[in-house]
């Protein structure tokens, strides 16, 4: 067992996100409480044989959560571990068997990190500048479930828009104060309806089987339903069409291929 007093002096004074106990009697005391989230996430009490992905990862909270399950856990920030917090408390929870990669969601591909069971999307869309090739980046790690959690703006819209899918652009707080920016966060990019955040899920090919809206909140529990992405328009927004070369005679109208 690590140290006590140790720990305290460890974490005590960093600005951490994610409040929850390290060991006991040792906590984090962040700026929010995960608990409900995870209880919402309604993963198997034994995970083992299990593989997680958790994408924008922070503190680690879910991390270790699933490990603490047994699950094989690989954590994906745009953070090194040790400026994230992840590392610290690593090193004090012992638990040195979780992968932590410092990449950004919009660089992460299936080819590199490979598949998993179930991948957590977590209070990450709405601070990236490309939600929909995030949310797609993501999709293409999971081989089963998706679980998506992002801001919401149902309630900030008259009802007719809020069961629309739409998205709501959050300008620079720092040089457009009056914009009334969320938390004044420079990181925050979009809001979405909940309406929106599901037909994306859908539009990568993942069947949403629950969708839950609290406040300024939406949950959003996805399974895949294909594992072939050609059924997709993934190609269309960030692929390029194969050539074909023309023909050697450019008056032949055969020549040409258009497409």
């Amino acid at each position: 067992m690590f140290d006590k007093d140790l720990a305290l002096k460890l974490i005590q004074g960093k600005p951490w996100h994610h409040d929850f106990e390290i060991l006991p009697g040792v906590r984090t005391n962040g700026a929010y409480n995960p608990t409900t989230l995870w209880n919402e996430l309604q993963l198997p009490e034994d995970m083992s044989g299990l593989s997680l992905a958790d994408v924008g990862a922070s503190n680690g909270y879910f991390s270790f959560e699933a490990r603490k399950r047994r699950a094989r856990v690989v954590a994906l920030d745009f953070r090194h571990k040790d400026n994230s917090g992840f590392g610290l408390v690593q090193y004090i929870n012992g638990m040195s068997d979780i992968e932590h990669h410092q990449i950004n969601v919009l660089d992460i591909t299936r080819e590199k990190y490979g598949q998993f069971d179930i991948v957590l999307a977590l209070g990450l869309l709405y601070h990236v500048c490309d939600p929909y090739r995030a949310l797609a980046n993501c999709a293409a790690l999971s081989r089963g479930r998706l679980l998506v959690e992002s801001y919401c703006i149902d309630a900030l819209l008259p009802k007719p828009m809020a069961s629309e899918p739409i998205m709501r652009f959050i300008s620079d707080p720092d040089r457009f104060p009056m914009h009334g920016q969320l938390n004044s966060d420079r990181s925050n990019f979009w809001g979405f309806t909940s309406v929106c955040m599901l037909r994306m899920v859908e539009d990568v090919n993942f069947s949403v089987l629950r969708k839950n809206v609290h406040g300024d909140r939406v949950f959003i529990d996805a399974r895949r339903t294909s594992q072939d992405d050609g059924e997709t328009r993934l190609s269309i927004a960030y692929g390029s069409v194969p050539v074909t070369l023309r023909g050697q005679n450019p008056d032949d109208s055969k020549a040409w291929k258009i497409f």
